[in-house]
């Protein structure tokens, strides 16, 4: 039997929550059913070895330069030509806009978009591009009820067209067992250190991680051994540095830069902040639950679906220090429900979060695609 031809179209393969699941999804696939390929627009990026080291092509446009992005638009067109694509799956607005136009030119029979964290409303010009392109798709794609809602109100789109796939992880490599203490030796952090506090993300404004920063700030008047470990770089490094220095906590916050043993990081935690201003459904919170960490998280995008306020963590307002700094100190100061949420974490990411379950419904959607088509 011949294999089903998929190519995922991506804005590069650096380290981010939306590259993680393509890159998790292309992994994971049956190979005995399909056969892939991801396409990154403008660049690669760390997650390209992890890619081409399991057989899995990797294609890169070449720089744009002044040239305008039909050329872009027109590569991709050939190389559905080329490669005899049945199945385009984009993710993201600039992806969309490029791959959804050449697969109809290419007369690729499905064609599949997902959309993950964006800030509503958009642009107009995505947005009425959107909902332009949204006619001519196989499938519309959202990570989260919330993204739905958003894409239902904003752009306009028939609710009947989205169908919500809730992101998943491997969650095995995140219940490692490790020796804490050596572990907090290695990482410069002394002896009698608490609460140790952990977010994973991008240094960006869409984290909000100044109101986390601030936050601690008020906790360390109480808990002055307080230590907030940040996973993570991004074009905010130095000013949050400098925000910590100016806020007198630089005793209580340890930057860590991009890392690749978050998993044991995690095991050092005693409570996983995620303050940040909007999402799709982040996989950090996902990675925190695997964990089996109690959560903090503000109530923006998907967050509420991985974290049931009351059940595995606190759901608070973006942007409010004040708030992060209280629901802290609520876990904190009580072990039975940084306990009873640290249980429930695990067992709702067991239940709806799991990778396999992903990779399932996008293989469906796939097949289902396909044979509408014909």
């Amino acid at each position: 039997m011949n294999k089903i031809k998929i190519m995922h179209v991506t804005h590069d393969l650096n380290i981010g929550g939306l590259q993680r699941v393509v890159v998790d999804l292309a992994k994971n696939i049956d190979r005995n059913k399909f056969e892939v390929s991801v396409c990154a627009l403008r660049e690669g990026g760390p997650f390209e070895k992890e890619l081409t080291d399991q057989g899995i092509e990797v294609i890169r446009m070449p720089p744009m330069n002044d040239r305008p992005d039909y050329f872009r638009f027109w590569k991709l067109y050939k190389i559905m030509i080329e490669k005899k694509t049945a199945v385009v799956h984009t993710h993201n607005i600039e992806p969309f806009t490029d791959g959804v136009p050449a697969a109809l030119l290419a007369r690729v029979p499905v064609r599949v978009h997902t959309d993950h964290a964006r800030v509503f409303p958009d642009k107009k010009r995505y947005m009425f591009a959107e909902w332009i392109l949204s006619h001519f798709t196989s499938q519309l794609v959202a990570v989260s009820e919330h993204t739905k809602a958003n894409l239902v109100q904003y752009e306009k789109i028939n609710s009947k067209k989205i169908k919500v796939v809730l992101n998943g992880i491997a969650g095995e490599k995140y219940r490692v067992q490790i020796d804490k203490e050596q572990k907090k030796a290695a990482l410069g952090i002394g002896p009698g250190r608490a609460p140790i506090l952990g977010v994973s993300a991008r240094l960006t404004r869409q984290k909000g991680i100044s109101y986390l920063l601030q936050a601690v700030k008020l906790l360390s008047k109480d808990y002055p051994d307080t230590l907030l470990l940040i996973a993570g770089e991004g074009e905010l490094w130095d000013q949050l540095n400098a925000e910590a220095k100016e806020l007198r906590i630089e005793r209580n916050v340890l930057f860590l830069g991009p890392r690749l043993d978050v998993p044991e990081i995690l095991q050092l935690q005693d409570v996983f902040v995620l303050p940040s201003l909007f999402e799709g459904l982040p996989l950090v919170l996902l990675e925190a639950m695997a964990a089996s960490l109690p959560i903090v998280a503000t109530d923006v995008g998907g967050n509420r679906q991985a974290v049931r306020d009351g059940l595995n963590g606190f759901i608070v307002p973006s942007k409010d220090s004040v708030a992060l700094c209280s629901a802290i100190k609520r876990l904190i100061e009580n072990s039975a429900t940084r306990e009873s949420f640290s249980r429930n974490s695990l067992e709702l990411f067991q239940k709806e979060f799991a990778l396999e379950r992903m990779v399932k419904t996008y293989e469906e959607i796939y097949l289902n695609c396909l044979v509408s088509t014909n």
